[in-house]
Formats: structure tokens, C-alpha cells, sequence
């Protein structure tokens, strides 16, 4: 459960990081709910909220380390703007993800497209295949079995 107020990281990292750790996993839970019940966009859209969760937790995680190359990386951790998503990613070795996240994103408000103008996804089944290796992902960082399991069983049957 996710404590009523998350304080900002500059007063308690490690607060902060298992908060964000708490609050991917439950995105991601509601992620595969939703897709489970055929909501593929707003199953889209709580993948791309867990993504951005996990990529706070771990940045925190890294901070020292992202202290050298971004200014202003406490405001950055604390807010993770969908502007700065793919570089703090690609600091962190995620920036194949980060692009799926925010392709899915996308998807969230625009569906699908056939013509790739409003979205990378040409088909729901497309973006179905995204939502499950993005949740793919974020369960093994969150080395959560039970989600594991969960998006097993949720994206075989698609």
C-alpha cells in the first residue's frame, strides 16, 4: 500500500524509491486487469504509468551516478517528465523500453492508426504485444513472481 503522501527524494531516497517500487507494481496490476478485460488503451496508458514508476525508483537508485550527467536530478527523479523519459532511459540502459512506453502512450490517446500518423500501431494486437513485453519487463526489475505469473497467464491467452 502506498503511503498517502510520497515525500520528494531530497528528503528520503529510500523512501521515495520503494514508494515508486510500490506504485509500479499496482500500475502494472491494474495494466493487466485492464488488458485482461479487453481495455487495451488504458491498459496501454497504466504500462506506460508503471514504466514511468520504475524508471524513478531505479534512477533514484542511481542517482550518484545520474548526478554527472543531468542537472537539476533530484527535481528530475521526483517528477520523471514524459519529456525527459528516453534520456534518463538511456542512461539506465532502458531506452528500448522507454520508446515502447511512450508508444504505448501514444496509443493511449490516439488507438490505432493504420496509416502510422497518429500512432505506431497499425492493429490492437500490435499493441497488445508491446503492453505485455513492456509489463515483461517491468516484472522481472521488480523481481515480483506473482506478477510474473499473472502476465503469464493473461498474455498466452492473447
Amino acid at each position: 500500500m502506498l503511503p498517502e503522501r510520497i515525500g520528494k527524494p531530497w528528503r528520503n531516497l529510500r523512501a521515495y524509491i520503494e514508494a515508486r517500487r510500490i506504485e509500479a507494481l499496482a500500475e502494472a496490476k491494474l495494466a493487466i486487469r485492464l488488458l485482461a478485460e479487453g481495455y487495451t488503451r488504458n491498459a496501454a496508458g497504466k504500462a506506460f504509468q508503471a514504466f514511468k514508476s520504475l524508471l524513478a525508483a531505479l534512477a533514484g537508485e542511481r542517482r550518484e551516478e545520474l548526478a554527472n550527467a543531468l542537472s537539476r536530478v533530484d527535481k528530475l527523479i521526483a517528477y520523471m517528465p514524459t519529456s525527459a523519459i528516453r534520456s534518463i532511459a538511456k542512461l539506465l540502459g532502458l531506452e528500448g523500453e522507454a520508446i515502447i512506453a511512450l508508444a504505448l502512450h501514444q496509443y493511449q490517446y490516439n488507438g490505432v492508426d493504420p496509416e502510422g500518423v497518429m500512432s505506431v500501431y497499425a492493429s490492437k494486437d500490435e499493441a497488445i504485444k508491446d503492453i505485455c513485453s513492456l509489463l515483461t519487463r517491468i516484472a522481472e526489475a521488480l523481481n515480483d513472481e506473482e506478477l510474473k505469473v499473472e502476465l503469464q497467464n493473461t498474455c498466452l491467452r492473447r
